[in-house]
């Protein structure tokens, strides 16, 4: 800065001398004031303010410097060995101070660590861990990675211990209680699991893990109604999709409907399964009780057809064309065969079904080739079903024809015709429950015909 003030200094002094030389002067003029100044009063002033600017460029650099020493590090030295790394472990005052290459080796024996986990070696994944706790000691990093070689050992007795440890660290505390909670629900200690997730649930409400398991366990505990205030919190937060969140409503407003009607409250019943219905109008159960409801309750056969109808156009299954049918029980077969043909017409989505049930209504009637014809419709587009074999085989016996080459064993040669599903496992279940009891997805199990292309081609599977 010295050097620069006097080169400045010299060419002003140059500058001073030439218009000396020549006689020249500046004259100022400010509203109505005229100032007059010589060359060397004019360069003095100029010289002023280029040492006032010099002045601020220096304390800009200094602060600069300051803030570069302060808080950046250089690359040449956070490279240096001889640096050292701080990280706080806490709002308390100890520190974690490593060198360096300290920092480098506890980094490679974490991904070591953490690899060997995940292949299975978890002999390999402990040793890591005895060499990292040379480095670092007990860190809270030790009581997760070892959190997650007894979950791979399925050692879940060691893991609840220890994910107790670290609930007590309100840093770690969410990462405890999931831990307590996969362990416990191991364990089928679900009563522990419940207290566990609720806790979470009071902390925090914006995870989806801690939303999806605390509506699980509520609907285990049958608490549909604790389940709901969960679910409402995640659809608050956007966590739930709108699809899987109709689909969870329609069965916690279900669930609550028979509790009310097991408890003789016919207000709610009616009230929970109308939800619930609005929710999914596919939720094929809830229509067949409703129904059931407006016959026993109201004597309306009207409203209870309107019911079957709707769900039969939505979700057409063979239960609600019986239920359908069912309602007019003073009904002739004819007249049994020609409601059932009305109703066949507004089935465009599983039209295989229309001509199963025809073919039992029109053998019946003994209306024998209405009988085969519907059959044979029903063959040209899928195989022999446990039902049409069936049929087939009487009408075999009354006509004395052989349609199929094997009606012996009908159950054991040929699939059953329908079945309740679980869309996310596959397992088969005799009648539709809220939660599968092999994957514990929730309202997941819908009714599958055996000649439907897609298992989700009526329900969404999500």
């Amino acid at each position: 800065m010295v050097v620069q003030l006097i080169k400045q200094a010299v060419v002003l002094a140059l500058i001073a001398i030439y218009f000396h030389i020549t006689e020249t002067s500046f004259i100022y003029a400010h509203k109505e004031h005229i100032f007059k100044l010589d060359i060397f009063e004019s360069l003095f002033f100029v010289f002023l303010i280029f040492l006032a600017f010099e002045a601020f460029l220096f304390f800009i650099g200094q602060v600069i410097k300051l803030i570069k020493k302060d808080v950046l590090l250089s690359n040449k030295n956070f490279y240096a060995d001889k640096d050292s790394i701080e990280v706080i472990q806490s709002l308390e005052k100890d520190k974690l101070v490593l060198a360096r290459s300290q920092f480098d080796e506890a980094a490679i024996l974490i991904v070591k660590a953490m690899g060997s986990i995940t292949s299975g070696l978890m002999n390999e994944a402990r040793r890591s861990l005895v060499c990292l706790r040379k480095i670092i000691g007990d860190d809270a990093i030790i009581d997760i990675l070892m959190l997650k070689i007894y979950k791979g050992e399925k050692n879940f007795d060691k893991m609840e211990q220890l994910s107790q440890k670290l609930i007590q660290n309100e840093d770690i505390q969410l990462v405890g209680m999931k831990a307590a909670l996969e362990a416990q629900i191991e364990k089928k200690e679900f009563s522990e699991a419940l207290k566990t997730v609720n806790k979470a649930f009071e902390v925090r409400q914006d995870l989806y893990w801690v939303i999806g398991s605390a509506f699980l366990l509520r609907a285990q505990n049958k608490d549909w109604l604790g389940a709901l205030e969960v679910l409402e919190s995640g659809i608050d937060k956007n966590i739930i999709p709108s699809q899987k969140a109709n689909r969870l409503k329609a069965v916690s407003f279900y669930e609550l409907a028979k509790q009310a009607k097991n408890d003789g409250d016919q207000t709610k019943f009616y009230k929970f399964i109308n939800q619930a219905l609005t929710e999914n109008p596919k939720l094929i159960p809830a229509a067949l009780d409703l129904a059931n409801y407006y016959i026993e309750n109201d004597k309306q056969k009207r409203k209870a057809e309107r019911v079957l109808s709707k769900i039969w156009a939505e979700n057409p299954s063979y239960e609600t064309a019986i239920s359908y049918l069912d309602l007019y029980k003073k009904d002739t077969i004819s007249e049994r065969i020609q409601r059932m043909e009305k109703l066949a017409i507004s089935n465009s989505k599983r039209p295989s079904l229309n001509n199963l049930i025809l073919a039992e209504l029109y053998i019946k009637a003994k209306k024998y080739a209405k009988a085969r014809t519907e059959c044979k419709i029903f063959l040209l587009k899928n195989p022999a079903t446990e039902k049409i074999a069936s049929l087939l085989a009487i009408l075999d016996k009354k006509t004395n024809k052989k349609t199929l080459q094997n009606n012996k064993d009908i159950v054991i040669d040929y699939p059953r015709d329908f079945q309740w599903v679980c869309a996310n496992c596959g397992s088969i279940h005799e009648k539709w429950e809220p939660i599968c009891d092999k994957c514990d997805e929730i309202g997941r199990i819908y009714w599958h015909l055996y000649t439907d292309n897609k298992p989700s081609e009526i329900e969404d599977s999500e």
